[in-house]
């Protein structure tokens, strides 16, 4: 029987004058676990209905989202060295890759890795947004027990799990773990520095009157969380923030678990905690995206009762 058509790659977000990308030679067992791994993802996520991918949407038990590998990086971070699409690119390249060596694994700072399972029906891409090394750094002793001793483990240790945060077969993605997925392929830190720019158009074009306080807390909010910037800036791209009116949003808030004049019963909307400024981009997230995905109850499951 053939070896497996496998291949194994780590990923970072490259240092200055690094590469992103570093592949790993496995043997011929590694190579038959590790097959086996991806072509069990793999049919059990291409069993699932299909969901359209968006950001902001979730999938129910029997659903996965997905979308077209081609242009699926306009999602996150389109010129980043690590994305989504220059991994496939990179692990599915032609010819015999050099391999990293024990030194680059060791302190490489991999972060992800890529499976690459080729087989006669399909190309299947397993993407990993955990660390190969985790856990398994300088400050840790490992040993092995042979026979009825333990001795030192000198060669770096790598994991692999039996799970995927994307899979890519031929040209469809399917994003397992969503969250996950965002937070690997998007710079946190330049988000939330941006998180000042993108709060300001988001008070600007919202049609409630926020009072000055309820502005400063949304920008210290996002200025120290990545995700929530980046719902603010799809919301400021995607969203009629012009029909989010005060009465709407108050009446809103009882799915958040508040009262009704949690943000003040008239006047400007005053949400002037950082924990008030998330439900208030929680709620107006909620209010324009809901009615635009599919099942009653989706994504209201995911992002109702904030507090």
């Amino acid at each position: 029987m053939p070896d497996d058509d496998i291949r194994a790659m780590l990923g970072r977000r490259p240092p200055k004058g690094g590469a992103a990308f570093g592949h790993v030679d496995l043997s011929k067992k590694a190579r038959s676990e590790l097959a086996a791994i991806v072509r069990k993802l793999r049919n059990e996520y291409e069993a699932k209905t299909k969901i359209e991918f968006h950001p902001e949407d979730s999938a129910d038990d029997g659903e996965v989202l997905s979308g077209k590998l081609k242009g699926f990086d306009q999602n996150y971070q389109a010129k980043a060295a690590w994305s989504l699409e220059r991994t496939v690119t990179a692990i599915r390249a032609s010819g015999v890759p050099a391999v990293l060596g024990a030194k680059d694994v060791a302190e490489g700072g991999w972060s992800f890795y890529a499976l690459r399972l080729k087989e006669k029906r399909s190309d299947t891409v397993l993407i990993r947004s955990h660390s190969p090394t985790y856990g398994l750094g300088p400050n840790r002793f490992f040993t092995r027990m042979v026979g009825t001793e333990l001795r030192p483990v000198s060669e770096p240790l790598l994991g692999f799990d039996h799970d995927a945060d994307v899979l890519v077969v031929g040209t469809t993605v399917y994003v397992v773990h969503p969250e996950r997925v965002e937070r690997l392929f998007v710079d946190a830190e330049e988000v939330k520095r941006r998180a000042p720019q993108s709060v300001r158009r988001f008070v600007k074009d919202f049609a409630a009157t926020l009072s000055p306080r309820t502005a400063s807390a949304l920008e210290h909010a996002c200025s120290h969380n990545a995700p929530l910037t980046r719902r603010v800036e799809r919301l400021v791209g995607e969203a009629n923030l012009g029909s989010m009116k005060a009465p709407k949003v108050r009446k809103a808030l009882p799915d958040a678990g508040l009262s009704e004049d949690a943000f003040g019963k008239r006047g400007a909307l005053k949400a002037e905690s950082d924990l008030m400024a998330k439900i208030l981009i929680e709620i107006a997230a909620d209010l324009y995206y809901q009615p635009r995905f599919a099942g009653p109850s989706r994504r209201v499951g995911s992002y109702r009762n904030v507090k």
